[in-house]
């Protein structure tokens, strides 16, 4: 069962511009976890037809800033560090982007994340670091009330 902060963080972020035009699904199943879904779009791929690393980069660093902020209750996090290791490419189908949270300091919130095609091949693995800023929640558009 999602608490009101898990509900309003998934609204804010699916209101985000990127979300929209990514087309993205987010899902926090409980704080400190997410799974973000990205269907495959050509006009985000490269020169060979491929989704951009880009792209699928955005997908694991998205799901470990909210997996991170389901943790955080009062204000926004920020990525501090990210790193990505790329083990396939994506040609069709979706990604989808699991974080979770493997510590939980007063500052510092750090995740993994994996992203895996439809067909369940792993085809990233990452880490990021995210830091509790000083923004808080209740100034982020959309995690108070619907916005347009």
């Amino acid at each position: 069962m999602q608490t009101e902060h898990l509900e309003r963080l998934t609204r804010s972020c699916l209101q985000a511009p990127v979300s929209k035009k990514l087309n993205r699904e987010i899902e926090i199943p409980e704080a400190g976890k997410c799974r973000v879904t990205l269907p495959f779009q050509e006009e985000l791929t490269q020169n060979s037809g491929l989704l951009h690393g880009a792209i699928i980069f955005e997908a694991a660093d998205t799901a470990g800033f909210i997996a991170a902020n389901s943790v955080e209750e009062t204000y926004s996090v920020l990525t501090l560090e990210f790193n990505i290791n790329f083990i396939r490419p994506v040609s069709s189908g979706k990604i989808i982007a699991e974080a979770t949270v493997v510590h939980h300091g007063k500052t510092v919130i750090i995740c993994t994340s994996k992203v895996i095609n439809d067909k369940g091949k792993l085809v990233a693995e990452a880490r990021g670091t995210y830091l509790v800023s000083n923004i808080l929640l209740a100034n982020v558009p959309g995690y108070m009330q619907d916005e347009a």
